[in-house]
């Protein structure tokens, strides 16, 4: 499946953790939000824009009225999540964004400035392009060195200036897997994704809490 475009900028949105939001029409309630600001957005670009707050309000109301999940704390810029069911964590930002909260305790991440960075590893992480000339340079360099900077594909691709909290990709790669390799093609490349996500400092008291 092809990249789709960030309704914002028109620019790909690349699906990693942290960077992107996918704001579902499933969410639009009486005509609001506008359904026109559906799709995947680059999460700096709805930051910027004017409709986050409106999505933000839309998730609320659909994961506490329709889901039942029960909120746990309020902060300036986040409301914090848990699933009935399974004690899952999630936090919902006020421009739009959405967290899982759910993953490694603290004593896998890195400081940051405002927070921590959480490794992250997408087993298969499949891209399609039409620049066929990028997509080839990340199958050679996956084949000769065994891995390709995620920031050199960002950069690639001209959304590297969208990206939020940069230092989370800067040690990002995308990493030889040879059962993968079978589908690549001209357009196409799997790999496995490795990279970090970035809590802030507020939310990472919640990182691993589960009901017992």
């Amino acid at each position: 499946m092809k990249l789709p475009p960030c309704p914002h900028c028109g620019l790909l949105a690349l699906e990693l953790e942290g960077q992107f939001a996918k704001l579902d029409s499933l969410y639009i309630h009486n005509g609001s939000p506008p359904p026109e600001t559906s799709g995947w957005w680059h999460a700096s670009c709805l930051a910027a824009s004017d409709v986050g707050a409106v999505w933000y309000e839309a998730r609320l109301r659909n994961f506490c009225t329709v889901r039942h999940y029960q909120s746990v704390a309020e902060y300036p810029h986040w409301t914090v999540l848990r699933e009935p069911n399974r004690g899952k964590l999630l936090a919902l930002g006020r421009s739009g964004e959405l967290l899982n909260l759910s993953r490694g305790s603290r004593k896998s991440a890195r400081a940051a400035e405002g927070g921590w960075l959480y490794p992250k590893i997408e087993e298969m992480f499949h891209l399609e392009l039409d620049d066929m000339d990028l997509v080839q340079a990340i199958q050679a360099g996956l084949l000769t060195t065994g891995g390709y900077p995620l920031l050199a594909v960002l950069k690639g691709m001209g959304i590297a200036d969208r990206m939020v909290h940069p230092e989370a990709l800067e040690q990002g790669a995308f990493r030889l897997d040879k059962e993968l390799q079978h589908d690549w093609d001209k357009r196409f490349v799997s790999a496995r994704a490795e990279y970090s996500v970035f809590v802030p400092v507020e939310l990472a008291v919640h990182v691993g809490e589960f009901i017992r």
